[in-house]
């Protein structure tokens, strides 16, 4: 047993020591045209959300509260096919190379020893729940786990799921997983997933997780130790305080933090402005390489101060670090949506390619369907919020209701389909039609933006 696990040991050792120089180049920008286009995250202040992200049909929930939720639509890329083969061999990880090769700061962190392996299980009435390893700095955490069962195969998805921390409280931030489709199938088959967690501002990184995963009908557990001393002292903090101005509208890039797995760069909008920025189009950051770090997550309120996170150039160690994108997606404030749910006539919409869809009954309420269609390529990499979260509306009659948001918004995405939006309303005796005040929408300014970070 012990020389066993000297051959592990030395094998996940000579992993980690792969071809850095092949690593890094794949921080290069790349295209894969085999694989589908997927999910960069949202993130809101003060409240949890999901992402799911699949190869095939994209399907969003989205919870917003003070801030809005910044999405952004990008393809895969691929790693080291040299790194990717070391990684299959090692035990317990060489499935999770499906998972991981689609984040080039994961890729990274791997070939840095930037992980904390772990074998920790639950079992339940044959059901099998195991963590197999951390990924984390102080804003965001990485789990790579497995679920085993009656019935489970490489395309089972979880029906639920808990994270929390020690005093019961959820965790609160952004919650990613991307199930791994690979060729096991049939009953006994293993299922690959992962947990990508941003904390929200402000929000510490725990000590420890409560994982609770729903796998058919059985709920299993387990407790993920996180060690800070592995990530202690690794960050790199820099002011900006640089303007851009795109017709007439003012954004102050005020400073950059860059961790192990992200780069947060902090951007403020004037109070002056007339429109209202939804994000920045194509926003990467480039080091004097010419590597190419994207953007993942955005959180905060799109009028006062929003914080990208980009993949991170931790372990690349660039000399230089610019932020530049292509303009920025803005949309004219103050906008309505007037529909009559009973007759499906829309009177008024902030864009004649914003149509509502339909209506389905539920219990509590209603989910209102919106479409978004005939979107151009640069309106299509955004994901809207377009309703504010736990916003109100308004019958004919002039009676407030608010929107039942406790799961948030949900977002579906087809590719060349139309985008379609979820909104849920309470039951009740509406004079139609119904008015409904726009947060965001489609609509960009073209206009290049570069600033130099570092």
């Amino acid at each position: 047993m012990c020389e066993e696990s000297g051959r592990e040991r030395q094998l996940v050792e000579a992993m980690l020591q792969i071809d850095r120089e092949q690593a890094d180049l794949q921080m290069l920008p790349m295209e894969d045209e085999r694989l589908d286009a997927a999910l960069r995250n949202g993130l809101e202040r003060g409240r949890r959300h999901t992402v799911r992200m699949s190869r095939k049909r994209l399907s969003l929930k989205l919870g917003l509260s003070a801030a809005c939720v910044l999405l952004l639509l990008t393809a895969f890329v691929r790693v080291s096919p040299s790194f990717a083969a070391i990684m299959k061999e090692i035990p317990g990880f060489g499935d999770f190379v499906e998972l991981v090769e689609g984040d080039k700061t994961l890729v990274s962190a791997l070939d840095n020893e930037f992980i904390q392996p772990m074998s920790l299980t639950d079992e339940k009435n044959g059901f099998k729940l195991t963590v197999n390893g951390v990924i984390a700095d102080d804003n965001r955490l990485v789990i790579l786990y497995t679920g085993e069962g009656p019935g489970i195969t490489s395309e089972t998805e979880i029906e639920d799921f808990k994270l929390l921390k020690d005093n019961g409280e959820g965790v609160r931030g952004v919650i990613g997983f991307s199930q791994f489709r690979g060729d096991k199938e049939g009953a006994g088959s293993v299922m690959y997933d992962y947990f990508d967690v941003s904390l929200q501002e402000g929000e510490a990184m725990p000590e420890n997780v409560d994982l609770n995963v729903k796998l058919k009908d059985q709920w299993l557990r387990t407790n993920v130790p996180i060690d800070h001393s592995k990530f202690a002292g690794m960050r790199e903090e820099i002011a900006v305080n640089e303007v851009i101005e795109l017709d007439g509208q003012r954004l102050t890039v005020e400073s950059a933090v860059i961790t192990p797995l992200q780069v947060r760069v902090t951007v403020k909008a004037d109070p002056d402005n007339t429109l209202q920025t939804n994000g920045m189009i194509d926003a990467v950051l480039k080091d004097e390489k010419g590597r190419i770090y994207t953007w993942k997550t955005g959180m905060g309120d799109y009028n006062d101060e929003m914080v990208y996170h980009f993949q991170s150039s931790y372990f690349a160690k660039p000399k230089q670090l610019a932020l530049e994108a292509d303009g920025a997606y803005m949309s004219q404030r103050d906008r309505l949506f007037v529909i009559n749910t009973e007759t499906g006539e829309t009177s008024e919409t902030p864009d004649k390619r914003i149509t509502y869809h339909g209506k389905q009954e539920e219990k509590d309420g209603y989910i209102l369907q919106l479409d978004m269609a005939d979107l151009d390529e640069t309106e299509q990499k955004l994901g809207y919020t377009f309703f504010e979260y736990n916003g109100s509306f308004t019958d004919a009659s002039g009676k407030s209701y608010s929107l039942l948001d406790k799961d948030g918004t949900k977002i579906e995405s087809g590719g060349s389909e139309p985008a379609r939006y979820y909104f849920k309303i309470p039951k009740a005796d509406y004079v139609q039609p119904l008015t409904f005040r726009v947060k965001q929408y489609p609509g960009y300014i073209l206009e290049p933006i570069s600033i130099t970070i570092k």
